[in-house]
Formats: C-alpha cells, sequence, structure tokens
C-alpha cells in the first residue's frame, strides 16, 4: 500500500482509491473516470494523489474550472507539503515554468496556449471534469498533450442525460452518498414537497433543458410563489438557507417575497459586482440574513456548512444538475450537523429520486430511481415519506388514506411488471393485440385470465398464441361474441390432453 502523508490523514476508502489510481498510472491506463460525491474528500484525495505522482519524479497539471477553486486548491496542497504554480492571469507571480505541480485556469490556459512553453506534464488532472467535458478549451489542452494520463474527478460522472462520461479507459466509485452519511461524513437529507411548479406544458429545447423563459414565467406566477412563501413559513424554524432559483428576475421576485414575510434574505447572480456578491455572501455566512437566493452561483464549490434548508425552486432535467445543487447544503459542520432540510418545490425527487439514493450508471443508459413507485406527502409537515408505513416518521400524523392510496399503485406496478414478464416468456403480444381489437378494450385479462390458464407445457407458446391471434381475427371479421374465441380454445386445447 502506497503510505500518506502524516500531515493529512486519510480515511480509508480515500487511501483506497490513491492506491487505485497510483495502480492505473504505473500499469499505463491512459484514462481514469473517478466519482467522488459531494464530502468525500475529493481534494484531500487529489492533494494526497500529486504528492505521491510528483514524489515518483511526474510533472503534474492540476485543472480547475473556476477562479474561487485555484486558492482552495492551492491551500490544500500547500498543507500537504505541495508548493504548486498558477496559471492564471490574476495570480502570475504565483506561476514558475520549472514547478513540478502547475494549478491550471482552464479558460486562462486556453487562451494562452500558444505563449506559454511546452511544460510536458506526465499526468493530466481535471477537477470537476464533467463541467465543460465536450468543452474546446478542455479538448484543446487535452489535444496538446497526448501523451500524458488523464485522470477526471468529479461528484457527478455523467453526462446531461444521466448517462456515464464516455471516453475513459476505467471508472472508479470512491464511495457512495448513503455510505458516507452511514459513516457520519455528510448529513442526512430529510426531504419535503410542500407544493410542485407544474412543467407539463414548458417545452423542453433541443439541449434537454427546460425552455428557461417558459419555465422562469410559470414558476413565477404570483400564486405560485405565495404558496412557496406561505408552506415554508409553516416549517419555518430559522436555521439558515440557500434558493436556487431560475433567472435573476426570478430571483429578485423571491428574494422581495421572502423579506416581506419577515423572513431576512438576500440574492446573489452573475451580473452584480464582486463586491456586492461578497456583501451578500458575508451577511449570509455571518447570520445577519437568514436566506440567500442565488441565480447560477452556488452549484459548485460553495460550502458553508451551516446550511441546513436547500430551497429548490428550479426545475431542471439535469440529473447532475441537481446532484450539485442539493449537495451545496449536505456538509457537516464542526458541531456534528445531523441533517439538511430539502424542500423541492420543482418536481426533481419525481423525476431522479431522492438526492442520496445509489445510483448505477453505464454510458448507455440512465440511472433508475431506487423506488418506482411515488413516495406519500405528509399533507401536515410536508414530509417525503417511502416507507410503507401509515404515519409520518417526521411528525407522527396519521396518512391512512395516504398510505392506502400508495399500496394500490404499488400492487398495480407490481401486476403491470408481471404482465411485462409472462409477454416476455409466452410471447403474448400479438394475441393480446388480437384479443384488444376484438373486444374494444385492453385484452389482457381475457388472454391472462381466461385463455392462458388452459394452456399445458405440451403445447408451444407460438402454437398458442398463433392460434389465438387467428381466432381472434376470424371473430372480428364474422362480428362474433369474444367468447367465441374462448370455447374454441377450450376445444382444441382438449385435444392435447
Amino acid at each position: 500500500m502506497v503510505q500518506a502523508n502524516t500531515q493529512i490523514k486519510l480515511r480509508d476508502y480515500q487511501q483506497n482509491t490513491v492506491d487505485y489510481i497510483i495502480n492505473n498510472t504505473e500499469n499505463g491506463v491512459h484514462s481514469q473516470l473517478i466519482n467522488a460525491p459531494t464530502g468525500a474528500g475529493k481534494t484531500v484525495i487529489a492533494s494526497e494523489l500529486v504528492r505521491l505522482l510528483v514524489k515518483q519524479g511526474k510533472k503534474i497539471f492540476f485543472v480547475v474550472a473556476n477562479q474561487p477553486l485555484i486558492m482552495q486548491t492551492y491551500n490544500k496542497f500547500v498543507t500537504n507539503g505541495i508548493f504548486p504554480s498558477i496559471i492564471q492571469r490574476d495570480y502570475n507571480s504565483y506561476y514558475n515554468p520549472d514547478k513540478k505541480v502547475q494549478i491550471v485556469m482552464i479558460q486562462t490556459y486556453s487562451s494562452r496556449v500558444e505563449k506559454l512553453p511546452d511544460l510536458k506534464p506526465d499526468v493530466i488532472i481535471v477537477d470537476e471534469v464533467d463541467f465543460g467535458y465536450k468543452g474546446q478549451m478542455l479538448k484543446k489542452l487535452l489535444e496538446k498533450h497526448k501523451n500524458s494520463q488523464i485522470v477526471g474527478l468529479t461528484g457527478t460522472p455523467i453526462t446531461f442525460k444521466g448517462c456515464l462520461l464516455p471516453g475513459f479507459d476505467v471508472y472508479h466509485e470512491v464511495i457512495t452518498v448513503r455510505e458516507l452519511q452511514q459513516q457520519g461524513f455528510l448529513s442526512i437529507d430529510k426531504n419535503y414537497i410542500p407544493v410542485v411548479c407544474d412543467t407539463s406544458n414548458i417545452r423542453v429545447m433541443t439541449t434537454g433543458e427546460f425552455n428557461e423563459d417558459e419555465l422562469e414565467q410559470k414558476c413565477s406566477e404570483s400564486y405560485f410563489v405565495n404558496d412557496i412563501i406561505t408552506t415554508y413559513k409553516k416549517v419555518d424554524k430559522g436555521y439558515k438557507g440557500i434558493v436556487f432559483a431560475i433567472s435573476i428576475n426570478h430571483g429578485e421576485i423571491l428574494q422581495k417575497a421572502f423579506n416581506e414575510a419577515g423572513i431576512r434574505t438576500g440574492l446573489i447572480h452573475s451580473k452584480m459586482k464582486k463586491y456586492q456578491q461578497d456583501y451578500w455572501l458575508e451577511a449570509h455566512k455571518s447570520g445577519r440574513i437568514q436566506l440567500l437566493v442565488n441565480v447560477g452561483k452556488l452549484t459548485r464549490g460553495y460550502d458553508d456548512t451551516e446550511i441546513i434548508d436547500c430551497i429548490m425552486t428550479r426545475p431542471t432535467m439535469s440529473l447532475a444538475l441537481y446532484l450539485q445543487m442539493v449537495g451545496r447544503c449536505a456538509r457537516v459542520d464542526k458541531s456534528g450537523k445531523k441533517f439538511f432540510r430539502h424542500f423541492d418545490y420543482a418536481g426533481n425527487i419525481e423525476r431522479f429520486g431522492l438526492w442520496s439514493e445509489p445510483r448505477l450508471y453505464e454510458t448507455d443508459k440512465t440511472p433508475k430511481k431506487e423506488n418506482d413507485y411515488n413516495p406519500v406527502v405528509c399533507p401536515f409537515c410536508f414530509s417525503v415519506v417511502y416507507e410503507r408505513t401509515n404515519r409520518c416518521p417526521e411528525c407522527g400524523e396519521t396518512l391512512k388514506e395516504q398510505h392506502e392510496k400508495r399500496e394500490r399503485e404499488i400492487k398495480d406496478n407490481l401486476r403491470a411488471k408481471e404482465i411485462v414478464e409472462i409477454k416476455a416468456q409466452t410471447g403474448s403480444d400479438g394475441a393480446i393485440e388480437a384479443l384488444t381489437k376484438l373486444l374494444n378494450r385492453n385484452g389482457n385479462s381475457f388472454y391472462y385470465m381466461k385463455l392462458l390458464p388452459m394452456k399445458t407445457e405440451k403445447i408451444p407458446n407460438e402454437t398458442f398464441n398463433a392460434e389465438v391471434i387467428r381466432l381472434a381475427n376470424y371473430a372480428k371479421k364474422k362480428e362474433y361474441n369474444p367468447n367465441y374465441v374462448y370455447y374454441r380454445m377450450k376445444e382444441k386445447l382438449e385435444n392435447y390432453r
């Protein structure tokens, strides 16, 4: 096992991941995709990985996606005894081409690639590799250094559609969110669905995302904003929280509504000056305001461990964006924060499932939800209840009516699955389609309840279904009673006995 620096104490799964990556680089693996979810300690893993690669005499590029990550990464590396150079225009005094480690701001490198000397990195580690994965800037860097080994780090190793990022030789999941929660490294997500914006008539663009103008208009309607404020005030406990908004206009509407309701609220967005953003961030961190509405600013790399309430008013079709947004509230603080509250006004839980549920990523398939039935939502506290119980685990109220409805849905789902499995085994689709035309209603029950029980193992499925199709078509043509098929099949099958 590769020994870690005593300056940083690695958790077992972090050490295993570092060993895994080092072993692959030594064996000539060209590209690795590493999935380290929120709270897994991605920067700690990266720091130790870089230290050991440098110890082997290798030159490293560590690529970051935005400016705040530059000093965050630099400080973590220094803590681990690594003193890197920085390639970014605002940090020219930190640049030293002779250093073994270069922290590279991808935008700066792309614009200065022809002016910089060829530093010939042995390994390029790309932080948040899913961000701009297909972009020209990252493509330009990787094409210039085709012989370098690649390590992609991210907490969301997926495309917009939820498929595993293609093009890597190996994929490794460091640890799951549930395991981090069980080990006390992430707080437990408590989920609530007070009311949901109806997005059924919102167009989905060719990019796969909702049309932003239509989404903003729908989610900014006064009755819906009022529902958000009313329901949140009902369960408000004064916790610090962040609100995810769709657009600047939507964010301003929400900020005004929360303030008018007596909840001190700030707002940050990309059109603000840096000092304005810093003002609201500091006001939120210090507790002078309770909520901070943000428009695309706090989705990646922002970690305030004291945040407990995540107020999601931004519907999305992107699983990666959903996971990134909710993850901002999940980190534990020094006091050992045990939970955070996720208020889903956007319908994202229905689209993707719970934030914390395990997901199996594949290159050609989107991950399935853990539960294929909808949860019960407690009408008293809005808590999401997936447990098959008639009592709300959060507030203790009885949910008899909601429980019975959900049990019926589960039973219907199971029956539907059984029918699909039987169809796959018997090849019954054609027979059911013929019966449906004859009956002028779904032919499932007639086929499975009346005809299939008469079949014996001696009769091949193809023979049985072909005869059902022939008789159903004949009865349809002659306008016979559907029971003609039943009696004729009964008569023919008796001859097989």
